[in-house]
């Protein structure tokens, strides 16, 4: 919760620390609706947590856990390199040099991505379509494989990770973090959990160490290269100084195109909160429960002929309003929510993800179970992009992957449930007797 805490509050603090700051009308609404809508995440977690103690996961796992982790893991290292190598292919990959050549010069991968969407490639692929039902191995693969390591053969670690690794290729092909920030955040949830859940701790502080390094490395990497990336952006389409100011000092010492990368990547989770102030002034239009996620809006247009421009999301109304982007710059998760809920129901839906959050990670660290460890890394996603959108709502696989999680989340409790009233009818019988 802390960790949580700390990312939405430093980033919305950070925010007042940038020039778009003046740009706030509102700013006493906009602090009263970030503090309460926190405030709410922080009182689910805290009600979810409250309800019994902690454990901690045993030593062992059965015989058919290891197995069914060890089926997920291989079935989710070939769904990745599948849906991988045809992605990269649709995209005009060639070969690894294309894709190093990519990651020297990701402004040319990342507008030869929009040339294909304008071409339309993959929104009609059969291939493409049969692999989006099964969408929750896309979440699946990182997080087990973090979790799971030791009970992993090494074959089979090895599918892993070059799953992991082209899926990765592909988002540096196209010059696109958004890819490498999952892999990372889903690394980070994982490790999370391997480490909260080992029961003889003194045997494994060095463990701790080398994770702890692990994931800095692998967040100082994912940092370096979306500066570079933006840098190359501004560069190349020359949108310098486009949406955050360049610090003249930081532009001195590493030139102005380093400086221009570095005020971006600072600017990435703060300038969300200029969209919200300005979708808090527009009027609430109900959106018919199309508004929250792209993704499912668009797949609805496609498939059941339903016309979006009548109900335009939130973020799409303030585009017409206020003249603020819906596609090019971020508003944060709630003004997508609220196209549903309204902005009040927007805060209240942090406080069930707050609840949801608490539940998944208890679970998650007390018996390692796959369904609510896949849970905690999904919302880990949806937590760090608070500042940014609805990630979860942005992919088609990531609303398939999400939806059959939190309905066998569900199905779990309820057979937890009965078990539990069995188990308490029985014991109740033999005090009679």
């Amino acid at each position: 919760m802390w960790l949580a805490v700390a990312w939405l509050l430093g980033t919305f603090g950070a925010f007042w620390l940038t020039g778009l700051s003046s740009d706030v009308e509102n700013p006493g609404q906009l602090c009263v609706f970030v503090l309460g809508a926190t405030a709410l995440f922080v009182g689910g977690y805290v009600a979810q947590m409250s309800r019994r103690q902690l454990s901690v996961a045993p030593a062992t796992h059965s015989t058919d856990r290891i197995r069914r982790v060890r089926q997920l893991v291989l079935a989710a290292s070939i769904y990745y390199a599948v849906l991988s190598l045809t992605r990269l292919a649709e995209f005009g990959a060639t070969g690894p040099q294309s894709v190093w050549a990519s990651i020297r010069a990701p402004a040319t991968g990342y507008l030869n991505k929009f040339d294909v969407y304008q071409q339309g490639v993959g929104d009609t692929s059969p291939w493409m379509n049969a692999l989006f039902p099964l969408g929750v191995l896309s979440v699946a693969l990182v997080p087990l494989l973090v979790v799971h390591w030791r009970n992993l053969p090494g074959w089979l670690r090895l599918a892993g990770l070059v799953g992991t690794t082209l899926h990765m290729a592909f988002y540096l092909f196209i010059g696109t973090t958004k890819g490498l920030g999952d892999v990372v955040i889903m690394l980070a949830a994982g490790m999370l959990i391997a480490r909260a859940s080992v029961r003889h701790r003194r045997r494994v502080r060095s463990r701790r160490r080398r994770v702890l390094v692990l994931v800095a490395a692998a967040f100082a990497l994912l940092v370096a290269y979306m500066i570079h990336s933006h840098a190359a952006r501004a560069t190349e389409f020359g949108t310098t100084g486009a949406l955050v100011q360049v610090n003249p000092a930081v532009e001195r010492v590493v030139g102005g195109p380093m400086a221009e990368g570095i005020a971006d990547v600072i600017g990435y989770p703060t300038h969300g909160y200029l969209g919200l102030s300005y979708n808090l002034q527009v009027p609430f239009e109900w959106s018919r429960g199309l508004g929250s996620a792209p993704s499912a809006a668009i797949f609805a247009e496609q498939t059941m002929g339903a016309d979006l421009s009548d109900h335009p999301s939130y973020p799409d109304r303030t585009e017409q309003e206020r003249g603020w982007p819906a596609r090019m710059y971020w508003a944060t998760i709630y003004p997508w929510l609220a196209s549903d809920l309204t902005f009040p129901g927007a805060a209240l839906f942090m406080g069930l993800v707050g609840w949801l959050f608490a539940g998944s990670w208890r679970a998650a660290v007390s018996s390692r179970r796959v369904v609510p460890t896949l849970i905690f890394a999904q919302l880990c996603i949806l937590v760090v992009y608070v500042p940014a959108n609805n990630q979860l709502g942005m992919a088609p696989e990531s609303i398939v992957g999400m939806t059959t999680l939190l309905a066998l989340y569900a199905m779990q409790s309820l057979l937890g449930g009965h078990r539990q009233v069995r188990a308490n009818r029985d014991r109740q019988r033999h005090t009679w007797r």
